[in-house]
Protein backbone atom coordinates (compact mmCIF):
# COMPACT_ATOMS: atom_id res chain seq x y z
CA UNK A 1 0.00 0.00 0.00
CA UNK A 2 2.53 2.62 -1.07
CA UNK A 3 1.93 6.26 -0.41
CA UNK A 4 0.33 8.24 -3.21
CA UNK A 5 2.62 9.86 -5.72
CA UNK A 6 3.24 13.56 -5.25
CA UNK A 7 3.49 14.08 -8.97
CA UNK A 8 0.36 15.98 -10.04
CA UNK A 9 0.17 15.63 -13.79
CA UNK A 10 -1.71 18.33 -15.70
CA UNK A 11 -2.19 16.33 -18.88
CA UNK A 12 -4.87 13.96 -20.19
CA UNK A 13 -4.20 10.34 -21.01
CA UNK A 14 -7.18 9.98 -23.34
CA UNK A 15 -6.52 9.24 -27.00
CA UNK A 16 -7.89 12.50 -28.37
CA UNK A 17 -7.28 13.58 -31.92
CA UNK A 18 -3.77 14.89 -32.61
CA UNK A 19 -4.84 18.47 -33.17
CA UNK A 20 -6.68 18.72 -29.88
CA UNK A 21 -3.75 17.09 -28.08
CA UNK A 22 -1.35 19.65 -29.51
CA UNK A 23 -3.59 22.60 -28.64
CA UNK A 24 -4.13 21.30 -25.11
CA UNK A 25 -0.40 20.82 -24.48
CA UNK A 26 0.40 24.20 -25.94
CA UNK A 27 -2.29 25.83 -23.77
CA UNK A 28 -0.85 24.28 -20.65
CA UNK A 29 2.67 25.25 -21.62
CA UNK A 30 1.53 28.86 -22.11
CA UNK A 31 -0.36 28.86 -18.80
CA UNK A 32 2.63 27.49 -16.90
CA UNK A 33 4.88 29.99 -18.64
CA UNK A 34 2.73 32.95 -17.54
CA UNK A 35 2.41 31.66 -13.97
CA UNK A 36 6.14 31.08 -13.66
CA UNK A 37 7.35 34.24 -15.39
CA UNK A 38 7.76 36.38 -12.28
CA UNK A 39 9.49 33.52 -10.47
CA UNK A 40 11.76 33.08 -13.46
CA UNK A 41 12.79 36.74 -13.45
CA UNK A 42 13.64 36.58 -9.77
CA UNK A 43 15.58 33.37 -10.34
CA UNK A 44 17.75 35.02 -12.95
CA UNK A 45 18.41 38.07 -10.75
CA UNK A 46 19.85 35.71 -8.16
CA UNK A 47 21.71 33.46 -10.59
CA UNK A 48 20.46 30.63 -12.78
CA UNK A 49 20.69 28.02 -10.05
CA UNK A 50 19.41 30.29 -7.30
CA UNK A 51 22.78 29.72 -5.55
CA UNK A 52 24.47 32.70 -3.92
CA UNK A 53 28.16 33.31 -4.44
CA UNK A 54 28.98 32.38 -0.85
CA UNK A 55 28.38 28.73 -1.73
CA UNK A 56 31.18 28.56 -4.29
CA UNK A 57 32.54 25.40 -2.63
CA UNK A 58 29.81 23.44 -4.41
CA UNK A 59 30.69 22.38 -7.93
CA UNK A 60 28.44 23.04 -10.90
CA UNK A 61 25.50 20.61 -11.17
CA UNK A 62 25.21 18.21 -14.08
CA UNK A 63 22.73 19.93 -16.40
CA UNK A 64 20.44 18.41 -18.96
CA UNK A 65 21.38 19.56 -22.47
CA UNK A 66 18.48 21.91 -23.19
CA UNK A 67 17.35 23.07 -26.60
CA UNK A 68 15.74 25.98 -24.76
CA UNK A 69 18.46 27.05 -22.28
CA UNK A 70 16.40 29.94 -20.89
CA UNK A 71 13.10 28.49 -19.74
CA UNK A 72 13.47 24.76 -20.42
CA UNK A 73 10.24 24.53 -22.43
CA UNK A 74 11.77 21.68 -24.44
CA UNK A 75 11.70 19.42 -21.36
CA UNK A 76 8.16 20.53 -20.55
CA UNK A 77 7.06 19.66 -24.09
CA UNK A 78 8.97 16.36 -24.04
CA UNK A 79 7.35 15.28 -20.77
CA UNK A 80 3.86 16.41 -21.82
CA UNK A 81 4.11 14.40 -25.02
CA UNK A 82 5.43 11.40 -23.09
CA UNK A 83 2.44 11.50 -20.73
CA UNK A 84 0.06 11.31 -23.71
CA UNK A 85 2.05 8.44 -25.19
CA UNK A 86 2.28 6.48 -21.92
CA UNK A 87 6.07 6.56 -21.75
CA UNK A 88 7.04 9.24 -19.25
CA UNK A 89 8.83 6.67 -17.08
CA UNK A 90 11.08 5.64 -19.95
CA UNK A 91 11.68 9.27 -20.96
CA UNK A 92 12.83 10.21 -17.45
CA UNK A 93 14.90 7.02 -17.33
CA UNK A 94 16.66 8.09 -20.53
CA UNK A 95 17.61 11.38 -18.83
CA UNK A 96 19.39 9.32 -16.16
CA UNK A 97 21.58 6.99 -18.18
CA UNK A 98 24.92 5.42 -17.26
CA UNK A 99 26.82 7.13 -14.45
CA UNK A 100 24.56 10.17 -14.71
CA UNK A 101 21.99 9.25 -12.08
CA UNK A 102 21.17 12.86 -11.15
CA UNK A 103 20.39 15.68 -13.57
CA UNK A 104 19.38 19.30 -13.06
CA UNK A 105 17.08 20.85 -15.62
CA UNK A 106 15.09 24.03 -16.12
CA UNK A 107 11.42 24.18 -15.28
CA UNK A 108 10.21 27.59 -16.44
CA UNK A 109 13.66 28.98 -15.76
CA UNK A 110 14.04 27.54 -12.28
CA UNK A 111 16.29 24.67 -11.27
CA UNK A 112 14.64 21.30 -10.80
CA UNK A 113 16.32 17.95 -10.22
CA UNK A 114 15.57 14.37 -11.21
CA UNK A 115 17.53 11.51 -9.64
CA UNK A 116 17.68 7.73 -9.47
CA UNK A 117 20.74 7.65 -7.21
CA UNK A 118 20.18 5.47 -4.12
CA UNK A 119 22.57 7.63 -2.08
CA UNK A 120 20.59 10.75 -2.92
CA UNK A 121 17.33 9.07 -1.99
CA UNK A 122 18.82 7.85 1.27
CA UNK A 123 19.84 11.43 2.09
CA UNK A 124 16.56 13.02 1.02
CA UNK A 125 14.20 10.49 2.60
CA UNK A 126 16.21 9.75 5.73
CA UNK A 127 19.44 11.64 6.48
CA UNK A 128 18.16 15.09 5.43
CA UNK A 129 14.50 14.22 5.91
CA UNK A 130 13.58 17.48 7.64
CA UNK A 131 14.99 19.53 4.75
CA UNK A 132 12.31 18.32 2.34
CA UNK A 133 8.50 18.38 2.18
CA UNK A 134 5.83 17.30 -0.27
CA UNK A 135 5.34 20.84 -1.56
CA UNK A 136 2.46 23.28 -1.73
CA UNK A 137 1.43 22.20 -5.25
CA UNK A 138 0.43 18.75 -4.05
CA UNK A 139 -1.21 20.05 -0.90
CA UNK A 140 -3.33 22.58 -2.75
CA UNK A 141 -4.25 20.19 -5.57
CA UNK A 142 -5.38 17.29 -3.39
CA UNK A 143 -6.83 19.17 -0.39
CA UNK A 144 -10.48 19.07 -1.62
CA UNK A 145 -10.46 15.27 -1.43
CA UNK A 146 -7.79 14.34 1.11
CA UNK A 147 -7.67 17.42 3.33
CA UNK A 148 -4.46 17.76 5.32
CA UNK A 149 -4.24 14.12 6.39
CA UNK A 150 -1.22 11.84 6.27
CA UNK A 151 -0.56 11.80 2.50
CA UNK A 152 -1.11 15.52 2.14
CA UNK A 153 0.72 17.12 5.06
CA UNK A 154 4.19 17.84 6.42
CA UNK A 155 5.90 18.42 9.73
CA UNK A 156 4.10 18.01 13.04
CA UNK A 157 0.68 17.60 11.41
CA UNK A 158 1.96 14.71 9.31
CA UNK A 159 3.65 13.14 12.35
CA UNK A 160 0.42 13.33 14.36
CA UNK A 161 -1.56 11.61 11.60
CA UNK A 162 1.10 8.92 11.19
CA UNK A 163 1.16 8.19 14.93
CA UNK A 164 -2.63 7.81 14.97
CA UNK A 165 -3.01 5.75 11.78
CA UNK A 166 0.02 3.47 11.94
CA UNK A 167 -1.48 0.96 14.43
CA UNK A 168 -4.46 0.43 12.10
CA UNK A 169 -2.77 0.48 8.71
CA UNK A 170 0.24 -1.68 9.55
CA UNK A 171 -1.38 -4.57 11.38
CA UNK A 172 -2.26 -7.90 9.81
CA UNK A 173 -4.23 -10.07 12.22
CA UNK A 174 -6.50 -13.06 11.86
CA UNK A 175 -9.37 -10.60 11.47
CA UNK A 176 -7.76 -9.07 8.37
CA UNK A 177 -7.21 -12.53 6.86
CA UNK A 178 -10.89 -13.26 7.37
CA UNK A 179 -11.67 -10.13 5.35
CA UNK A 180 -9.23 -11.29 2.67
CA UNK A 181 -10.93 -14.67 2.37
CA UNK A 182 -14.44 -13.27 2.45
CA UNK A 183 -13.86 -10.84 -0.39
CA UNK A 184 -11.70 -13.29 -2.29
CA UNK A 185 -14.75 -15.56 -2.44
CA UNK A 186 -16.71 -12.63 -3.88
CA UNK A 187 -13.92 -12.07 -6.42
CA UNK A 188 -13.62 -15.68 -7.53
CA UNK A 189 -17.38 -15.87 -8.09
CA UNK A 190 -17.12 -13.11 -10.70
CA UNK A 191 -14.18 -14.53 -12.68
CA UNK A 192 -14.79 -16.78 -15.71
CA UNK A 193 -13.39 -20.27 -15.25
CA UNK A 194 -13.34 -21.38 -18.89
CA UNK A 195 -10.57 -19.24 -20.30
CA UNK A 196 -12.72 -16.34 -21.51
CA UNK A 197 -10.83 -13.06 -21.61
CA UNK A 198 -11.32 -10.70 -18.67
CA UNK A 199 -9.72 -7.40 -17.69
CA UNK A 200 -8.55 -8.47 -14.27
CA UNK A 201 -7.41 -4.94 -13.43
CA UNK A 202 -11.07 -3.89 -13.19
CA UNK A 203 -11.79 -6.87 -10.96
CA UNK A 204 -8.93 -6.01 -8.64
CA UNK A 205 -10.09 -2.38 -8.43
CA UNK A 206 -13.42 -3.58 -7.03
CA UNK A 207 -11.75 -6.24 -4.86
CA UNK A 208 -9.40 -3.81 -3.12
CA UNK A 209 -12.08 -1.15 -2.64
CA UNK A 210 -14.39 -3.71 -1.03
CA UNK A 211 -11.61 -4.78 1.34
CA UNK A 212 -10.28 -1.32 2.20
CA UNK A 213 -13.75 0.10 2.94
CA UNK A 214 -14.55 -2.95 5.09
CA UNK A 215 -11.29 -2.71 7.06
CA UNK A 216 -10.97 1.07 7.45
CA UNK A 217 -14.54 2.29 7.16
CA UNK A 218 -16.38 -0.59 8.78
CA UNK A 219 -18.78 -1.00 5.86
CA UNK A 220 -17.83 -2.45 2.51
CA UNK A 221 -18.92 -1.11 -0.86
CA UNK A 222 -19.53 -4.77 -1.84
CA UNK A 223 -18.97 -4.02 -5.51
CA UNK A 224 -18.25 -7.68 -6.25
CA UNK A 225 -21.26 -9.20 -4.52
CA UNK A 226 -24.26 -6.98 -3.83
CA UNK A 227 -23.37 -3.41 -4.72
CA UNK A 228 -25.74 -0.73 -3.50
CA UNK A 229 -26.41 2.36 -5.57
CA UNK A 230 -24.71 4.49 -2.92
CA UNK A 231 -21.63 2.21 -2.96
CA UNK A 232 -21.43 2.34 -6.74
CA UNK A 233 -21.79 6.11 -6.74
CA UNK A 234 -19.07 6.39 -4.10
CA UNK A 235 -16.68 4.22 -6.15
CA UNK A 236 -17.31 6.19 -9.35
CA UNK A 237 -17.04 9.53 -7.54
CA UNK A 238 -13.83 8.50 -5.77
CA UNK A 239 -12.21 7.46 -9.07
CA UNK A 240 -13.24 10.65 -10.84
CA UNK A 241 -12.19 12.98 -8.02
CA UNK A 242 -8.71 11.47 -7.92
CA UNK A 243 -8.24 11.86 -11.66
CA UNK A 244 -9.60 15.40 -11.72
CA UNK A 245 -7.56 16.66 -8.77
CA UNK A 246 -4.35 15.01 -10.00
CA UNK A 247 -4.87 16.59 -13.42
CA UNK A 248 -5.18 13.34 -15.40
CA UNK A 249 -8.89 13.37 -16.18
CA UNK A 250 -10.03 13.09 -19.79
CA UNK A 251 -9.88 16.78 -20.48
CA UNK A 252 -10.40 18.41 -23.84
CA UNK A 253 -9.55 22.03 -24.60
CA UNK A 254 -13.26 22.94 -24.33
CA UNK A 255 -13.62 21.37 -20.89
CA UNK A 256 -10.41 23.02 -19.68
CA UNK A 257 -11.69 26.46 -20.59
CA UNK A 258 -15.13 25.73 -19.12
CA UNK A 259 -13.65 24.44 -15.86
CA UNK A 260 -11.34 27.44 -15.60
CA UNK A 261 -14.25 29.89 -15.98
CA UNK A 262 -17.18 28.13 -14.33
CA UNK A 263 -15.51 25.46 -12.21
CA UNK A 264 -15.62 21.69 -12.55
CA UNK A 265 -19.23 20.74 -11.89
CA UNK A 266 -18.58 17.01 -12.12
CA UNK A 267 -15.77 17.27 -9.57
CA UNK A 268 -18.06 19.18 -7.21
CA UNK A 269 -20.73 16.50 -7.61
CA UNK A 270 -18.18 13.73 -7.02
CA UNK A 271 -16.89 15.34 -3.83
CA UNK A 272 -20.48 15.71 -2.59
CA UNK A 273 -21.18 12.01 -3.33
CA UNK A 274 -18.07 10.96 -1.43
CA UNK A 275 -18.89 12.93 1.68
CA UNK A 276 -22.57 11.94 1.59
CA UNK A 277 -21.62 8.26 1.52
CA UNK A 278 -19.12 8.66 4.36
CA UNK A 279 -21.55 10.66 6.47
CA UNK A 280 -24.22 7.98 6.09
CA UNK A 281 -21.80 5.23 7.11
CA UNK A 282 -20.39 7.18 10.04
CA UNK A 283 -23.89 8.02 11.27
CA UNK A 284 -24.74 4.33 11.15
CA UNK A 285 -21.53 3.40 13.00
CA UNK A 286 -22.27 5.96 15.69
CA UNK A 287 -25.78 4.61 16.24
CA UNK A 288 -24.81 0.94 16.24
CA UNK A 289 -21.59 1.17 18.24
CA UNK A 290 -18.95 -1.56 18.07
CA UNK A 291 -20.57 -4.74 16.75
CA UNK A 292 -18.62 -6.96 19.14
CA UNK A 293 -17.92 -5.40 22.58
CA UNK A 294 -15.39 -8.15 23.38
CA UNK A 295 -13.21 -7.33 20.37
CA UNK A 296 -10.99 -4.34 19.69
CA UNK A 297 -12.83 -1.17 18.74
CA UNK A 298 -13.24 -0.32 15.09
CA UNK A 299 -11.04 2.26 13.43
CA UNK A 300 -13.86 4.82 13.52
CA UNK A 301 -14.80 4.26 17.18
CA UNK A 302 -11.18 4.40 18.32
CA UNK A 303 -10.66 7.75 16.61
CA UNK A 304 -13.95 9.06 18.01
CA UNK A 305 -12.95 8.05 21.53
CA UNK A 306 -9.68 9.94 21.05
CA UNK A 307 -11.72 13.09 20.52
CA UNK A 308 -10.89 13.60 16.86
CA UNK A 309 -13.24 15.79 14.87
CA UNK A 310 -15.58 14.07 12.44
CA UNK A 311 -14.14 15.92 9.44
CA UNK A 312 -10.61 14.81 10.38
CA UNK A 313 -11.81 11.21 10.70
CA UNK A 314 -13.35 11.35 7.21
CA UNK A 315 -10.09 12.57 5.70
CA UNK A 316 -8.13 9.90 7.58
CA UNK A 317 -10.43 7.24 6.16
CA UNK A 318 -10.17 8.62 2.62
CA UNK A 319 -6.37 8.63 2.80
CA UNK A 320 -6.32 4.98 3.89
CA UNK A 321 -8.92 3.95 1.31
CA UNK A 322 -6.79 5.60 -1.40
CA UNK A 323 -3.74 3.58 -0.42
CA UNK A 324 -5.69 0.38 0.19
CA UNK A 325 -7.56 0.55 -3.11
CA UNK A 326 -5.61 2.09 -5.99
CA UNK A 327 -1.98 1.31 -5.28
CA UNK A 328 -2.76 -2.22 -4.14
CA UNK A 329 -5.03 -2.84 -7.14
CA UNK A 330 -2.24 -1.66 -9.45
CA UNK A 331 0.17 -4.06 -7.72
CA UNK A 332 -2.15 -7.06 -7.94
CA UNK A 333 -2.85 -6.31 -11.60
CA UNK A 334 0.87 -6.16 -12.39
CA UNK A 335 1.39 -9.53 -10.67
CA UNK A 336 -1.07 -11.18 -13.04
CA UNK A 337 0.26 -9.29 -16.05
CA UNK A 338 3.70 -10.85 -15.50
CA UNK A 339 2.34 -14.27 -14.54
CA UNK A 340 0.32 -14.39 -17.77
CA UNK A 341 3.53 -13.81 -19.74
CA UNK A 342 5.67 -16.27 -17.80
CA UNK A 343 4.02 -19.71 -17.65
CA UNK A 344 7.13 -21.35 -16.17
CA UNK A 345 6.95 -18.96 -13.20
CA UNK A 346 3.28 -19.77 -12.75
CA UNK A 347 3.97 -23.52 -12.82
CA UNK A 348 6.70 -23.18 -10.21
CA UNK A 349 4.38 -21.16 -7.94
CA UNK A 350 1.69 -23.82 -8.21
CA UNK A 351 4.21 -26.45 -7.27
CA UNK A 352 5.55 -24.48 -4.31
CA UNK A 353 2.16 -23.77 -2.71
CA UNK A 354 0.74 -27.23 -3.42
CA UNK A 355 1.69 -28.24 0.14
CA UNK A 356 -1.34 -26.28 1.31
CA UNK A 357 -3.59 -28.80 -0.46
CA UNK A 358 -5.96 -26.05 -1.54
CA UNK A 359 -6.52 -24.72 1.98
CA UNK A 360 -6.53 -21.00 2.68
CA UNK A 361 -3.16 -19.83 4.03
CA UNK A 362 -2.66 -18.80 7.63
CA UNK A 363 -0.67 -15.74 8.64
CA UNK A 364 2.42 -17.94 9.12
CA UNK A 365 1.91 -19.52 5.69
CA UNK A 366 2.29 -16.16 3.97
CA UNK A 367 6.03 -16.12 4.73
CA UNK A 368 6.91 -19.76 4.10
CA UNK A 369 7.17 -19.66 0.29
CA UNK A 370 10.48 -18.16 -0.90
CA UNK A 371 9.74 -18.27 -4.63
CA UNK A 372 6.43 -16.48 -4.08
CA UNK A 373 8.30 -13.72 -2.23
CA UNK A 374 10.89 -13.50 -5.01
CA UNK A 375 8.18 -13.28 -7.66
CA UNK A 376 6.32 -10.50 -5.89
CA UNK A 377 9.56 -8.57 -5.35
CA UNK A 378 10.36 -8.84 -9.04
CA UNK A 379 6.94 -7.43 -9.91
CA UNK A 380 7.54 -4.52 -7.54
CA UNK A 381 10.94 -3.97 -9.10
CA UNK A 382 9.65 -3.71 -12.66
CA UNK A 383 6.29 -2.05 -12.00
CA UNK A 384 6.33 -0.18 -8.67
CA UNK A 385 2.83 1.27 -8.10
CA UNK A 386 4.35 4.61 -7.13
CA UNK A 387 6.95 4.74 -9.88
CA UNK A 388 7.93 8.39 -9.68
CA UNK A 389 7.72 10.85 -6.83
CA UNK A 390 8.89 14.26 -5.74
CA UNK A 391 9.98 16.36 -2.80
CA UNK A 392 10.48 20.10 -2.40
CA UNK A 393 13.39 21.63 -0.46
CA UNK A 394 11.99 23.66 2.43
CA UNK A 395 15.42 25.14 3.19
CA UNK A 396 18.82 25.32 1.51
CA UNK A 397 20.31 21.84 1.67
CA UNK A 398 22.40 19.42 -0.38
CA UNK A 399 22.50 15.93 -1.85
CA UNK A 400 25.57 13.64 -1.92
CA UNK A 401 25.71 13.43 -5.74
CA UNK A 402 24.73 15.47 -8.79
CA UNK A 403 27.57 17.95 -9.33
CA UNK A 404 31.06 17.97 -10.80
CA UNK A 405 32.29 16.57 -14.09
CA UNK A 406 31.34 13.01 -13.14
CA UNK A 407 28.15 13.90 -11.25
CA UNK A 408 29.47 12.31 -8.07
CA UNK A 409 30.23 15.47 -6.11
CA UNK A 410 27.81 16.96 -3.57
CA UNK A 411 25.18 19.27 -5.04
CA UNK A 412 23.54 22.21 -3.33
CA UNK A 413 19.73 22.23 -3.43
CA UNK A 414 18.30 25.73 -2.96
CA UNK A 415 15.15 26.33 -0.97
CA UNK A 416 12.05 25.80 -3.11
CA UNK A 417 13.73 23.51 -5.65
CA UNK A 418 11.81 20.44 -6.75
CA UNK A 419 13.66 17.12 -6.53
CA UNK A 420 11.95 14.33 -8.44
CA UNK A 421 13.06 10.75 -8.03
CA UNK A 422 12.37 7.84 -10.34
CA UNK A 423 11.90 4.57 -8.50
CA UNK A 424 11.23 3.04 -11.92
CA UNK A 425 14.69 4.02 -13.20
CA UNK A 426 16.47 3.13 -9.95
CA UNK A 427 14.97 -0.38 -10.02
CA UNK A 428 16.68 -0.84 -13.39
CA UNK A 429 20.24 0.04 -12.38
CA UNK A 430 22.49 -2.79 -13.68
CA UNK A 431 25.05 -2.43 -10.88
CA UNK A 432 22.39 -3.52 -8.38
CA UNK A 433 20.15 -5.85 -10.37
CA UNK A 434 22.33 -7.31 -13.15
CA UNK A 435 22.61 -6.59 -16.84
CA UNK A 436 19.19 -8.07 -17.70
CA UNK A 437 17.33 -5.35 -15.79
CA UNK A 438 14.38 -5.25 -18.21
CA UNK A 439 13.77 -9.00 -17.94
CA UNK A 440 11.28 -10.52 -15.52
CA UNK A 441 13.44 -13.01 -13.59
CA UNK A 442 12.41 -13.70 -9.98
CA UNK A 443 15.43 -15.94 -9.44
CA UNK A 444 17.70 -12.88 -9.32
CA UNK A 445 16.48 -12.30 -5.75
CA UNK A 446 18.30 -15.43 -4.57
CA UNK A 447 21.58 -13.50 -4.59
CA UNK A 448 21.05 -9.71 -4.83
CA UNK A 449 20.83 -7.35 -1.85
CA UNK A 450 20.05 -3.93 -3.36
CA UNK A 451 19.19 -2.16 -0.07
CA UNK A 452 18.33 1.50 -0.87
CA UNK A 453 18.25 0.77 -4.61
CA UNK A 454 15.00 -1.20 -4.07
CA UNK A 455 12.32 1.05 -2.63
CA UNK A 456 8.81 0.02 -3.77
CA UNK A 457 7.24 1.30 -0.55
CA UNK A 458 9.65 4.22 -0.30
CA UNK A 459 11.78 4.55 2.80
CA UNK A 460 12.79 6.59 5.80
CA UNK A 461 10.38 8.18 8.29
CA UNK A 462 7.78 8.60 5.54
CA UNK A 463 7.84 5.00 4.30
CA UNK A 464 4.46 3.46 3.62
CA UNK A 465 2.73 2.56 6.87
CA UNK A 466 0.61 -0.06 5.10
CA UNK A 467 3.31 -2.09 3.38
CA UNK A 468 2.78 -5.13 5.62
CA UNK A 469 -0.95 -5.00 4.89
CA UNK A 470 -0.34 -4.66 1.14
CA UNK A 471 2.19 -7.50 0.99
CA UNK A 472 -0.05 -9.76 3.06
CA UNK A 473 -2.98 -9.12 0.70
CA UNK A 474 -0.77 -9.64 -2.37
CA UNK A 475 0.55 -12.97 -1.04
CA UNK A 476 -2.85 -14.15 0.17
CA UNK A 477 -4.71 -13.35 -3.04
CA UNK A 478 -1.94 -14.76 -5.25
CA UNK A 479 -1.90 -18.03 -3.33
CA UNK A 480 -5.67 -18.37 -3.52
CA UNK A 481 -5.82 -17.51 -7.22
CA UNK A 482 -3.04 -19.93 -8.11
CA UNK A 483 -4.84 -22.63 -6.12
CA UNK A 484 -8.01 -22.06 -8.17
CA UNK A 485 -6.61 -21.73 -11.69
CA UNK A 486 -4.39 -24.23 -13.47
CA UNK A 487 -3.11 -21.65 -15.94
CA UNK A 488 -3.27 -17.99 -16.85
CA UNK A 489 -2.84 -16.79 -20.42
CA UNK A 490 -1.84 -13.41 -21.82
CA UNK A 491 -4.67 -11.84 -23.82
CA UNK A 492 -3.32 -8.31 -24.12
CA UNK A 493 -3.50 -7.10 -27.70
CA UNK A 494 -1.41 -4.01 -27.02
CA UNK A 495 1.87 -3.65 -25.10
CA UNK A 496 1.81 -2.39 -21.53
CA UNK A 497 1.57 1.40 -21.32
CA UNK A 498 1.63 3.39 -18.13
CA UNK A 499 -1.25 5.43 -16.81
CA UNK A 500 0.27 7.84 -14.33
CA UNK A 501 -1.50 9.79 -11.66
CA UNK A 502 -1.60 9.13 -7.93
CA UNK A 503 -0.16 5.73 -8.84
CA UNK A 504 0.95 3.87 -11.94
CA UNK A 505 -1.38 1.35 -13.58
CA UNK A 506 -1.89 -0.18 -17.01
CA UNK A 507 -3.50 2.21 -19.47
CA UNK A 508 -5.15 -0.63 -21.43
CA UNK A 509 -6.03 -2.88 -18.51
CA UNK A 510 -4.67 -6.38 -17.86
CA UNK A 511 -6.45 -8.86 -20.12
CA UNK A 512 -6.00 -12.51 -19.24
CA UNK A 513 -7.61 -15.90 -19.64
CA UNK A 514 -7.99 -17.96 -16.45
CA UNK A 515 -8.25 -21.70 -16.94
CA UNK A 516 -9.44 -24.37 -14.53
CA UNK A 517 -8.38 -27.98 -15.13
CA UNK A 518 -10.78 -29.60 -17.57
CA UNK A 519 -12.80 -26.42 -18.19
CA UNK A 520 -11.87 -24.67 -21.39
CA UNK A 521 -14.99 -23.95 -23.41
CA UNK A 522 -14.14 -20.35 -24.29
CA UNK A 523 -11.04 -19.93 -26.44
CA UNK A 524 -9.44 -17.00 -28.18
CA UNK A 525 -8.51 -17.77 -31.77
Amino acid sequence: MPNASSYVLPFSTKDNIDRERTVTIASYALLLFLVGFTKTAWSYVNGRNGISQKHISFQKPVWYSHKDPIFGLDVLWMCATAVFQGRLLEVTRSMLYGARKTVSYLFLGRQAVITSDPENLKAMLAGNFHDFGIGETRKNSLRPLFGGAIFNSDGEIWQQHRTILRPFASRVRTQELLHFENYFQHLIATLPRDGCTIDIQQSFNSFTLDISTAVFLGKSTNLLSSPSQSGQRFAAAFDHAQRALSGIDDYSLTSLVKNAIFGNDRLKTSLKEIHTFLDQVLDQCMLEGPQDPTSQDSFFHTLTRQGRARQDIKYDILNLVLAGKDTTAAYLSSIWYFLSQNPSTYARLRSEISVLNGQAPTKDDLNRFPFLSQTLKEVLRLQPPVAINQRTAIRDTCLPHGAGSDGLSPMRIPRGASVGYSVYAMHRLPEYFGEDVDTFRPERWESIRPQWAFMPFHAGPRSCIGQQFAMALAKYSTIRMVQHFAAVEDRNERPWEEKLGLNCSSKHGVNVGLVVDGERDCRVS
